[in-house]
């Protein structure tokens, strides 16, 4: 932050100060033409659709449609590029996947969002508020130490005739917000970090992230994450982890804090459960409106609509005072009392034996 006078790191965000931060600092952002031989056919097609059924050229159509006009032309495509049909499925998605990927893009900035796993939002919900405070600094901790890795191991810019050299920067500038609940009301606590595309040279020039070095390390400042807030919340509690039960072994396993109820994270995972379930009746349609499966693209198109159709209408502004109330209810209900939840409490937080 010593790069934009009269800011301070930790300082609270103004809606101005966000509009400077991800539309005027440095340069102008760049529009890309991403346009590839592909996209320009399936545009015509679309235009003619829409010329024959009398609507404006660039309206938008339904997304059976562009799925269908997409499929007609990557088949074309493949039989102009092999001189033979497609055998199956696949070698069609992947010719969609080839045809269609754009070209870099700049953009304003990027999304980062850290999120514990659901034991830990549980457990913050309903134990004591000192317990709870606690929780939320080793949140904050592990989100900082995630950021402090991308900082030493990710982030940098490019520089000289098409960003052939790769330079170090001082740092990120970025702002976060944290939220204690999901959309649906459950406890879901989980800090979105807006991460400005704008770093600072060694010599004071404000120049893009290089955007590919980020993207590859989000795996790992997550992983950075996790181990942080166990770290952090053993320290402060005394918490002990371990894999969760039924975790599937070709995966990365999921480590939940030991003692807290599986029904309750479970009765507070309503929302994501909804998705997942949408998301994959909507990609068995797509496979037998199609004939091929999704591509990566139309899949995220996919898991956004599943994420429309399933979003509940957001609830009127909370305090803590009462997200607490009815949350402790919740886990009451489930647990059978409040003595049952303070039992529950009591044994995560107990020393091991």
């Amino acid at each position: 932050m010593d790069g934009i006078d009269g800011l301070n790191g930790g300082d609270p965000v103004t809606a101005e100060q966000m509009r400077a931060l991800f539309m005027r600092l440095g340069a102008p952002f760049k529009i890309v033409d991403d346009a590839t031989p592909f996209r320009v056919e399936v545009a015509k097609r679309i235009s003619a659709l829409n010329s024959a059924i009398g609507g404006p050229v660039d309206a938008a159509v339904a997304a059976a449609d562009r799925a269908e006009i997409r499929t007609q032309v990557a088949r074309e495509f493949f039989v102009g590029e092999h001189g033979r049909e497609p055998v199956d499925a696949r070698e069609l998605a992947g010719q969609i996947a080839k045809d269609s990927r754009p070209r870099a893009q700049t953009v304003a900035g990027f999304d980062l969002t850290f999120s514990p796993v659901k034991s830990v939002s549980t457990l913050c919900a309903v134990a004591d508020p000192s317990v709870a405070a606690a929780i939320e600094r080793a949140h904050q901790a592990a989100v900082n130490d995630a950021l402090s890795f991308i900082e030493q191991q990710a982030l940098f810019t490019r520089t000289g005739p098409q960003g052939i050299r790769q330079v170090n920067v001082r740092g990120l500038v970025a702002a976060a917000f944290t939220h204690r609940d999901s959309r649906a009301g459950d406890p879901d606590l989980h800090t979105h970090v807006a991460v400005a595309n704008k770093v600072q040279t060694l010599d004071g020039r404000w120049l893009s992230i290089d955007g590919r070095v980020l993207f590859k390390a989000k795996v790992a400042a997550s992983e950075t994450y996790n181990t942080a807030l166990e770290q952090h919340l053993r320290e402060a509690l005394g918490v002990r982890f371990a894999e969760r039960a039924g975790t599937d072994p070709g995966k990365r396993p999921i480590r939940e804090i030991v003692g807290v109820d599986p029904r309750l994270n479970e009765r507070w995972s309503t929302r994501r459960a909804s998705i997942n379930v949408r998301r994959g009746e909507l990609a068995v349609q797509f496979q037998q409106d199609h004939g091929r499966p999704p591509t990566p693209v139309e899949a995220l198109h996919l898991a956004q609509q599943a994420t429309l159709e399933t979003r509940d209408a957001k609830h009127e502004p909370r305090s803590l005072a009462e997200q607490r109330a009815t949350w402790m209810n919740e886990a009451a209900a489930v647990l059978g009392g409040r003595s049952a939840v303070a039992s529950m409490v009591a044994t995560t937080l107990a020393p091991a034996a």
